[in-house]
């Protein structure tokens, strides 16, 4: 090859070097802005909730920053659009009726406007029958995170439609949170939405009380 040609060569893999590094240097950038407008990762399930919601959902876990013994359980009155993040499809949480105190367990078996929800087992079942017939009347409660995060709700406890979970029930349960829907009108029930506020009053007494 003649040193013309060689020389050509060379000045082409040095550009091509020069701008392979110019775009390393601007993706690298990029990342670092975007982590510091994101300090959460956009793909978790933490995406729409606030830097301080997940400190308050997380920070039990962090045994250095401070004693558990001091620390209290709060209420997160989150929108809908964090709680599903939050109770996805197939999980498992702690429901407590705030009206007698009784707690079942319960497993979110569908819902894309509000859960719905099914009793986890035969035991949560007649847990239900003891807090009350089967009723369309709104119910406050808390829906339990962790130890030290409460999500206020409204139970409507009465079994309908699909059902996955193999009970003494025939159907699923509607549970709503602050700015759910119904499937039906795709707006807020205005009565689940009075009792969603009616579980962050009732649900400070009851956390006073733990």
């Amino acid at each position: 090859m003649s040193k013309p040609h060689e020389k050509l060569k060379t000045r082409h893999n040095n550009a091509m070097k020069q701008t392979t590094l110019i775009f390393v240097m601007i993706f690298t950038l990029t990342a670092l802005i975007f982590s510091c407008l994101f300090p959460y990762p956009i793909f978790s399930n933490y995406n729409n909730i606030t830097q301080s919601n997940a400190y308050d959902i997380n920070n039990y876990q962090e045994t250095e920053l401070q004693n558990r013994s001091v620390q209290k359980a709060k209420i997160l009155c989150l929108d809908w659009s964090q709680t599903d993040n939050l109770i996805p499809q197939e999980c498992e949480f702690e429901v407590v009726d705030l009206q007698t105190g009784q707690s079942f367990m319960a497993v979110r078996t569908g819902g894309e406007n509000h859960a719905d929800i099914e009793p986890k087992d035969e035991t949560d079942v007649q847990i239900l029958k003891q807090i009350t017939p089967w009723t369309w009347t709104r119910r406050p409660v808390l829906v339990k995170v962790n130890d030290f995060a409460y999500l206020p709700a409204s139970l409507a406890l009465y079994p309908h439609g699909f059902c996955q979970i193999q009970t003494s029930i025939n159907g699923h349960m509607c549970l709503h949170f602050k700015n759910s829907k119904t499937h039906g009108t795709n707006r807020p029930d205005e009565e689940h939405q009075k009792c969603v506020e009616r579980a962050t009053e009732l649900g400070e007494n009851y956390l006073q009380s733990l």
